[in-house]
């Protein structure tokens, strides 16, 4: 007889570096442990969202626990939206920001034990021409890099150190326009960050103000590569020299490319090229398990 406690594995196979297997293993054992009935879809790139959501609304699990990088766990979380689960995370991307703002641990044991346990908080999304980003997406020099990566053929964190020397040659500067109900800036910028969360995947701490639950998001204008300011960043500090980095609170903003169309990307996954964007705050959008 199955147990009316459910719970939705969704797994990206292609995904990071740990083995799947492995997955697999550490979610049934301890499924079978708290009692729950075990359903698991693997993504294979075609109509994931909407087949996700499909067994959400016929399962009707207590929590779905991905398995995978910041897009797959983005992809889920878009398809639980307004749904009464939580979502459990296990950092299995080769970049896993989420779980690092989280401070979800990359051991396998205890992330699952996370997942399957009994503190959640709400957080927030922030909604960027109608798409949906939970942690940081930008335009300008990273999302170039999220490109390249993409296109490369090694993977992991060896495969983002070999494509930032391609990137970094790359890559140029472009005017933006920023227009917030705080003010209007016009300048020369290396990178525009949309920032819901705190810390790239790597950990550096590019937006030391941000909190996923505090109903805004960050906008991080960096104007040219400056070592002292981002270190300044990478140590936690705002005391930043604001004609080289500045940081600013917001509800929504429209964010205007003047001379080109700029990379963009959002949660590590890259969107291509745009012109114009239009970013505001989703408050509450999911409930995620935590520490």
């Amino acid at each position: 007889m199955f147990s009316e406690r459910k719970v939705l594995l969704v797994v990206n196979p292609i995904s990071g570096d740990l083995d799947k297997n492995e997955i697999f293993e550490a979610v049934i054992e301890k499924a079978e442990a708290e009692g729950y009935d075990l359903r698991i879809y693997s993504t294979s790139g075609k109509e994931d969202q909407a087949i996700i959501r499909e067994m959400v609304e016929n399962i009707k699990p207590e929590r779905v626990i991905v398995a995978g990088g910041d897009g797959t766990i983005s992809l889920v979380a878009q398809a639980v939206h307004d749904q009464d689960v939580i979502l459990g995370i296990i950092p299995a991307g080769s970049a896993n920001g989420l779980s690092v703002d989280f401070e979800i641990p990359a051991d396998l044991v205890d992330s699952v034990n996370i997942a399957f346990g009994h503190n959640s908080i709400n957080v927030d999304a922030v909604s960027i021409n109608s798409e949906i980003s939970l942690h940081l997406s930008d335009i300008g020099l990273n999302a170039l890099l999220v490109k390249n990566y993409e296109n490369s053929d090694t993977r992991g964190k060896l495969g983002y150190a070999k494509e930032m020397f391609k990137t970094l040659s790359e890559h140029e500067n472009f005017q933006v326009r920023i227009t917030t109900d705080q003010e209007v800036i016009e300048t020369e910028a290396l990178i525009v960050i949309i920032a819901n969360a705190q810390k790239y995947g790597t950990g550096v701490n590019i937006n030391p103000v941000g909190d996923m639950s505090d109903g805004f998001f960050e906008l991080v204008i960096a104007k040219k590569l400056d070592f002292f300011e981002t270190a300044k960043i990478i140590a936690g500090s705002t005391d930043l020299n604001p004609e080289i980095m500045k940081i600013i609170s917001v509800e929504k903003a429209v964010i205007e490319c003047l001379d080109k169309e700029v990379y963009f990307q959002i949660d590590g996954e890259y969107k291509g090229l745009v012109r114009r964007l239009e970013a505001k705050i989703l408050k509450g959008y999911i409930k995620v398990a935590v520490p």
